[in-house]
């Protein structure tokens, strides 16, 4: 490599980034002996199988297969080419760049690395226009009526777009943006005629970050009921995705963390008002239904999340299927509970950080508690008939419980609020319990084969893999670690490793040493260039292997590899073996018969002197 991509320059950057820092800006990780666990950001999982190993600065994912070191890691995160996650990093570390020195980005990565920089400019004007101008007085004085502090507006760098058609064309036009790419960034706007104008006109602005912090959309809150719309959101583009994007994630993130809990608010506003009163875990989905991908990046963070919806009909429905999404991904709901047509940012208002924190977050309920309640709002109990549909439906939400204890507490408490006693909820309890279960396995039930029917219950064995397979992954896990143990595999394998991906990282492991250089498995892993063999070492590097190896062992595995071709060899004649002596077997007549069983003695004598050779060896 030369210039910035010269191997001293990416040591030293390499050196200066600690590989769990860095990852723990993505997701939560928790320490489990000398590695870091957390889940994948890479597939979606319930349980952590994501390692980072702090000592050798690799990570290494075991549901996945993803691995690599800290470039690997930000390239695949940040969809980056190496020169841009080399010089991200850089920056980061506070690294001065080698001079004349060029991104080597491709003309798509060009392109967003132009757009982040216009809604970085264009987000410190609108704070501008709100903050230091006379056209942003009229939404200063809104705001703050409506009880935001300057050092709020300051901190989430609230702004204001004038109600012009060419207010930020002209701005970006003036910094030699094109018109059209900022178009497709979503800053402006383009009518059916041609003609380009900007997006957002007379509304208060909220800039949109990313997880790290860079700002890649707006939203527009009209100050009065004229505007079609009260809330506009900036469209979907390169940068910017709904559906993947949580506003204030990238403020809110260490607060998660310490607190081990998330409060998920439906909108910006709310999540601002929460900040403002004390507490700054406050995420937001931005105008949609919460995602399953967003419900994912929550749990990433935390394992615990209190929904704080609307108290109307639409935020109760919105919070029913925001559970589901968030118990899929392994997350423990609390729901918080908000007058009927109240949300967050007006309760706050109206009572007070302390009436928030006693009144609603403190009393939040588990999630059958919500769902009882949530179906008790949509029964009318008129007489007996509605009264057993609503008994039965409830019993069919508390069944859906593990703890024995839980489902007899809600039991009794259905059993008061009803005047029956908790022997018929119970026995009812049961019924439907059967009636449930029976109901499920119904649906799990496959077609059939060999007319029987398959209940799922068979159990298939495990494959183990070949000795030699087995033994070629151990021998690379001590050559990655030792010098003298490859040296030896090198000079004492009489062929090639039988799997082309072991033995490609062989190859790379003899060159790496032939350089000088140490035995560390992290530099190796970055020595690498193939990101398919970075998987596979990070992986190997994440074997258990034991400092004290004896020579023995080390010797019973190259002799497992160096043996393949004679044992694959013997298998092959075995087979022609038993092939002759089925067609002797079925000979049409005795002179056939003889010289087929000819034939296999002789591949018998072969398969003799395999077996001594083997023996020997």
């Amino acid at each position: 490599m030369a210039g910035g991509n010269s191997a001293d320059f990416v040591t030293q950057v390499r050196a200066a980034t600690d590989i769990v820092d860095l990852i723990g800006e993505y997701l939560q990780l928790r320490k489990s002996g000398r590695a870091y666990l957390g889940l994948c950001p890479f597939h979606s999982e319930k349980t952590p199988s994501f390692n980072v190993n702090a000592e050798r600065q690799f990570f290494h994912c075991f549901g996945c297969g993803a691995g690599g070191d800290v470039f690997s890691f930000l390239m695949r995160m940040e969809q980056l080419t190496f020169p841009e996650a080399l010089h991200k990093l850089a920056e980061r570390a506070g690294i001065a760049l080698p001079q004349a020195q060029e991104v080597e980005a491709d003309p798509e990565q060009k392109a967003k690395q132009l757009m982040l920089e216009a809604h970085q400019l264009v987000s410190k004007l609108y704070h501008y226009v709100l903050t230091e101008t006379p056209y942003g007085q009229e939404a200063m004085k809104y705001l703050v009526k409506r009880g935001l502090t300057r050092q709020t507006i300051e901190e989430f760098q609230i702004g204001f777009a004038p109600d012009s058609w060419n207010f930020v064309t002209s701005f970006l036009q003036n910094r030699k943006f094109s018109l059209d790419q900022m178009v497709e960034a979503g800053l402006l706007a383009k009518s059916e005629a041609g003609k380009v104008f900007d997006r957002f006109r007379g509304r208060i602005i909220f800039p949109i970050h990313n997880s790290q912090g860079n700002v890649i959309g707006f939203g527009g809150r009209a100050m009065d009921g004229s505007a079609p719309a009260k809330y506009l959101n900036s469209p979907e583009s390169p940068l910017f995705n709904k559906s993947t994007t949580l506003f204030n994630l990238h403020r809110a993130r260490p607060f998660i963390r310490k607190r081990k809990q998330a409060l998920l608010f439906e909108g910006y506003v709310d999540v601002i008002s929460a900040w403002q009163a004390g507490f700054p875990q406050g995420i937001a989905t931005l105008g949609t239904a919460l995602t399953e991908q967003q419900a994912r990046m929550i749990r990433r963070n935390t394992e615990s999340v209190i929904l704080c919806y609307d108290g109307d009909a639409a935020g109760q429905e919105a919070t029913a299927k925001a559970i589901q999404l968030l118990q899929q991904a392994g997350v423990v709901v609390r729901v918080a509970p908000l007058p009927q047509g109240s949300d967050p940012d007006d309760y706050i208002r109206q009572h007070g950080a302390d009436a928030f924190s006693q009144q609603v977050l403190l009393q939040a309920m588990p999630v059958t508690a919500f769902r009882l309640k949530h179906l008790r709002a949509r029964h009318v109990i008129q007489d007996e008939t509605d009264q057993k549909q609503f008994i039965e439906k409830a019993i069919e939400i508390v069944n859906e419980l593990d703890s024995p204890v839980e489902r007899d507490l809600y039991l009794r408490q259905l059993a008061e609020e009803h005047s029956l006693t908790l022997d018929a909820i119970k026995w009812e309890s049961r019924r439907l319990y059967k009636q449930q279960k029976s109901e499920r396995q119904r649906d799990k039930v496959t077609p059939p084969w060999n007319n029987s029917i398959n209940n799922g219950k068979v159990t298939l064995a495990k494959t183990l893999p070949p000795a030699h397979y087995t033994a070629e992954r151990m021998l690379l896990g001590y050559m990655m670690r030792h010098r003298h143990i490859a040296d030896r595999v090198q000079a004492e394998c009489t062929g090639s490793f039988q799997v082309d991906e072991h033995d490609a990282l062989a190859a790379y492991l003899y060159a790496y040493f032939a350089e000088g250089l140490p035995e560390d498995p992290g530099q190796f892993i970055h020595y690498l260039q193939d990101e398919e063999l970075k998987q596979l070492a990070s992986g190997l590097a994440m074997m258990e292997c034991r400092d004290d190896v004896s020579d023995q062992e080390i010797g019973d595995y190259i002799k497992q590899v160096n043996h393949y071709p004679q044992r694959a060899e013997l298998e092959r004649l075995r087979e022609e073996q038993r092939s002759l002596h089925m067609q002797a077997a079925a000979a049409d007549s005795e002179e056939a018969r003889r010289e087929l069983e000819i034939q296999a003695a002789v591949v018998g004598m072969k398969i003799l002197e395999l077996e001594n050779a083997l023996k020997e060896g």
